[in-house]
């Protein structure tokens, strides 16, 4: 527990850092995470050794996170270009790729890079320096508060056959804690910084985005288990990889981005 609060502590400064910048450094940190956890998910699948598939799949990762800066048309163009790339590479490889393997590259281009870049969606919109916080206070209180309630209170066993530590007294902690920051947050961005924050839409969002964000990371629990792995890396002392920290932003980013567009704060 110790090294994994140390490793919380010292995150935070450049994460602060990183959230504080403009669009354009905020989308290369994108591009880099997101190329690291593309990494780290085709060495837990086994898709690594396909050196072909490999290729396509960095280049399409970093195409993905700047389809923002890409209009539509190349877009679709580009898009068609890279299933053609895999294809080509099913083709030359036809012995050794299979369509499982091109299909599983196409889930970690939408599970890591493009569900990523909606942050840069987020960073785009109206406050959304301010609002893009929410992405990250809502994922990480739901982590922490989980964890120390699942620590301290937990009992009764959420998911035992994908992650036996997780518990539901846990799982609730995690939510009142989500809800409880994010309105905590609302308070400063109303009195610091004069903005018109709806406590109700900004609870609900809480509510909401506390489950997916356990999702999220029940899910990348679920994979692991699957290939057999214990964590996706070991950048973080105590948190594993970029995949294992981030797989609840990973979830929640694209509900707050869907959330604000439709429903706002």
């Amino acid at each position: 527990m110790k090294t994994r609060i140390i490793t919380g502590l010292c995150l935070v400064p450049l994460l602060v850092l990183v959230l504080l910048s403009n669009v354009y450094i905020i989308s290369a940190a994108i591009v880099i995470i997101s190329v690291m956890g593309l990494f780290e998910f085709l060495k837990a699948t086994g898709l690594s050794k396909h050196k072909g598939l490999c290729t396509v799949g960095y280049v399409a990762a970093v195409l993905v996170c700047l389809r923002t800066y890409i209009p539509v048309p190349f877009y679709m163009l580009l898009f068609y270009a890279g299933l053609m790339a895999i294809f080509c590479v099913m083709l030359k490889c036809h012995k050794t790729v299979s369509v499982l393997d091109a299909g599983l590259l196409i889930f970690g281009l939408i599970y890591i890079p493009f569900l990523l870049s909606t942050l840069i969606d987020i960073k785009g919109l109206q406050y959304g320096a301010y609002l893009l916080w929410i992405v990250f206070i809502g994922a990480f209180a739901t982590d922490t508060f989980a964890y120390f309630s699942g620590v301290f209170l937990g009992k009764h066993k959420l998911c035992p056959e994908i992650s036996p530590k997780k518990t539901i007294e846990g799982s609730v902690g995690g939510t009142l804690g989500c809800i409880v920051l994010l309105l905590l947050y609302g308070l400063l961005l109303e009195k610091g910084f004069k903005m018109d924050i709806n406590y109700i839409k900004l609870g609900v969002l809480g509510l909401i985005v506390s489950p997916v964000s356990q999702i999220g990371d029940l899910t990348a629990s679920i994979i692991k288990r699957k290939y057999g792995v214990k964590d996706y890396g070991s950048l973080f002392p105590g948190h594993g990889g970029i995949l294992d920290r981030l797989d609840s932003v990973i979830a929640v980013a694209p509900l707050v981005y869907i959330y604000l567009n439709i429903v706002g704060i």
